[in-house]
């Protein structure tokens, strides 16, 4: 009996680990900061899907003082999503707001020339699907 307690007491460390870390292995408890992410503008055609309540993107990019458009697929059946653009995360200012889509449904939205700067965008009834978009001078 002595001899089964010093396995068990042995194996509780290892058996601790593998709880902690779960069926997906070791996880990074490092929290992301949205200022971290960044990607440079390659056109002015841009492209999003919405699928499973998250964005397939979490940042865009847009040459500054140039019209874009904003191709959108919505893949999630029944639920609404739209693309908005804000100046930050209070989404207080709006710089554009595309209309929601019902999915599956696509729209492809006409995006007015952005100052250069770093802005945030969302999708409205669903603020946690968000990311950066990011306007540079050419």
């Amino acid at each position: 009996m002595a001899n089964r307690r010093n396995v068990v007491a042995g194996l509780a460390p290892a058996v601790a680990v593998a709880c902690l870390l779960g069926p997906a292995g070791a996880r990074s408890f490092a929290v992301s900061q949205p200022d971290a992410v960044t990607c440079s503008p390659n056109g002015t055609a841009l492209s999003l899907i919405a699928f499973d309540g998250k964005f397939d993107k979490k940042c865009l990019a847009a040459p500054a003082g140039q019209a874009l458009t904003i191709d959108f697929k919505n893949l999630d059946r029944s639920i609404p999503h739209n693309v908005a653009i804000y100046r930050d995360q209070a989404a207080q200012q709006v710089l554009f707001k595309g209309a929601l889509v019902e999915g599956p449904g696509l729209s492809s939205y006409s995006v007015p020339a952005l100052p250069p700067g770093r802005w945030f965008f969302r999708c409205d009834p669903h603020p946690d699907m968000n990311g950066t978009f990011i306007v540079s001078k050419p």
